[in-house]
């Protein structure tokens, strides 16, 4: 037998034939959901190979590394957004529990630099993806290795394993809440960036004002990428123009609106109301409790874990994930 079959891998097999790491890891242990059909061609490449399946699996089994990893934004991201050290958390309790050690990758804009050097050293079984974005590099890079992987956040991909709040129905329920007390100047501040969450709660926004025929005032909209000086002057316009409330994208923009509301002297909720689409550590600091979206982001990284052990494993998993919500009404809109 040539020294290349004595080394041929489950990467080698998936590659060969164009289907996942894992589709070949369950056509072999004949456990998890699989077709009749590929399961043989995936069969019948490894006796081509002059390996019985039995054999190759203790194999596979011997190849694993134990390890996971959760890609992240680049670090300076998470001042404002704690989100990720309670997700990452999450992911870290149950790897552990479960013999798993996790590996933080963190990213720069769209570069894969550091994913590919870690899969070119096979240091990891699977990994967490920890944010998605509309037409994501990191997803698709992962799927053209054929690495499995969960997003943490929703894709327009149902071949991708997903785990996600329901963001667009949380937004519409705060923002249907505070249309039923009349107010109809309801600010909404954000960005883009391309992230899916953000579209998700701005949806959620807008169909809260189509469901009660409220049409929306555009001129109170600012979702596009900005500086904090800019958004500043955003919230100083809000001021002057007396609106209703304004609706904040995240914890870190209401972070932002509450420091300058205070700057100028405004009381809140007297001068003006104050929600936003995220809660987090960072609002608890005012004294003024905020009304807020309540997601549990420790479940959600307990949860993404718990669906890439289960699917490393072989085990029948959902193609989507979605963990309920809290909306909690506090001082800021009273």
């Amino acid at each position: 037998m040539s020294e290349k079959r004595k080394k041929l891998t489950i990467n080698d097999v998936a590659a060969a034939l164009g289907v996942s790491v894992t589709t070949v890891s369950r056509a072999i242990s004949g456990k998890g959901r699989i077709g009749e059909e590929t399961r043989q061609k995936v069969l019948d490449y490894i006796k081509l190979h002059n390996y019985s399946p039995n054999s190759f699996a203790g194999r596979l089994t011997d190849a694993r590394t134990n390890n996971i990893a959760i890609i992240i934004p680049e670090v300076k991201e998470l001042i404002d957004l704690p989100f990720f050290y309670t997700c990452m958390y999450g992911v870290d309790e149950v790897a552990l529990a479960n013999g798993y050690d996790m590996f933080v990758v963190t990213t720069n804009g769209k570069d894969t630099t550091h994913l590919e050097e870690m899969l070119d050293k096979h240091k990891v079984d699977g990994m967490i993806l920890g944010r998605t974005y509309r037409n994501d590099v990191f997803a698709q890079f992962l799927k053209e290795r054929n690495v499995p992987f969960v997003t943490v956040g929703s894709l327009e991909d149902s071949s991708v394993l997903q785990v996600d709040h329901d963001n667009k129905g949380a937004c519409r329920d705060l923002t249907s809440i505070l249309l039923s007390r009349k107010w109809r100047r309801i600010a909404y501040l954000g960005n883009t960036g391309g992230q899916v969450v953000n579209e998700q709660r701005f949806a959620g926004y807008m169909q809260a004002h189509e469901d009660v025929g409220v049409p929306i005032d555009w001129s109170l909209v600012s979702r596009e990428n900005q500086t904090e000086t800019m958004m500043r002057k955003k919230i100083d316009e809000m001021l002057i123009r007396k609106v209703d409330c304004i609706l904040c994208q995240d914890d870190s923009i209401c972070n932002i609106v509450l420091q300058e509301l205070r700057s100028q002297g405004a009381r809140i909720p007297e001068d003006m109301r104050v929600a936003s689409c995220h809660n987090s550590e960072i609002l608890d600091s005012y004294p003024i409790s905020v009304t807020s979206l309540k997601f549990d982001s420790v479940e959600l990284g307990r949860t993404a874990c718990r669906v890439l052990l289960d699917f490393l494993a072989g085990r029948p998993v959902q193609q989507k994930t979605v963990l309920d919500y809290e909306v909690v009404i506090k001082e800021s809109t009273k």
